[in-house]
């Protein structure tokens, strides 16, 4: 999925914001981060599954990661919420990165709306803006945030 793995030890601050167990997606598929996720659920009550989306300069190679990352998040959400009915899954944005979080969002909310307007960057040309406009409504999440995440937790 992306270059770089993310250790779990690496997510303190995130950790602590969020005040869960953090589990990261590494593989394509996301049965690893599945299983720990199933474990962490049954211990603790809830997790939350984290990828990070902005792995370096290469745009294309963040772009991709975002792509792979939401579609894989959004394929673990219904299997939760399938599996399990007494769960709830929220998808999540961190800016700007999982290691250092210095906002972390909930997804397609007011929070949502609020963030991209007053957080995340607006710099560079009318035509950058536009792309990022333009990727935002096709993936639900802004480019420019660093991880996604979902957040499961059994009621």
């Amino acid at each position: 999925m992306q270059n770089s793995t993310v250790k779990d030890g690496e997510l303190l601050q995130l950790k602590e914001a969020l005040q869960s167990p953090i589990t990261p997606l590494n593989d394509d598929n996301g049965s690893a981060a599945l299983l720990e996720a199933k474990q962490l659920l049954i211990t603790s009550g809830r997790c939350c599954i984290v990828v990070a989306t902005s792995t370096g300069s290469n745009t294309l190679q963040n772009i991709t990661n975002l792509y792979q990352g939401m579609a894989s998040l959004k394929r673990l959400k219904k299997h939760f919420l399938k599996e399990r009915p007494d769960t709830r899954a929220t998808l999540i944005g961190i800016y700007p990165s999982l290691e250092y979080p210095a906002c972390v969002f909930e997804l397609n909310t007011n929070a949502d709306r609020y963030v991209a307007g007053n957080v995340l960057p607006h710099t560079g040309s009318l035509l950058e803006t536009a792309v990022k406009s333009m990727i935002s409504r096709l993936l639900g999440v802004s480019p420019a945030v660093g991880g996604i995440g979902l957040a499961v937790y059994r009621e």
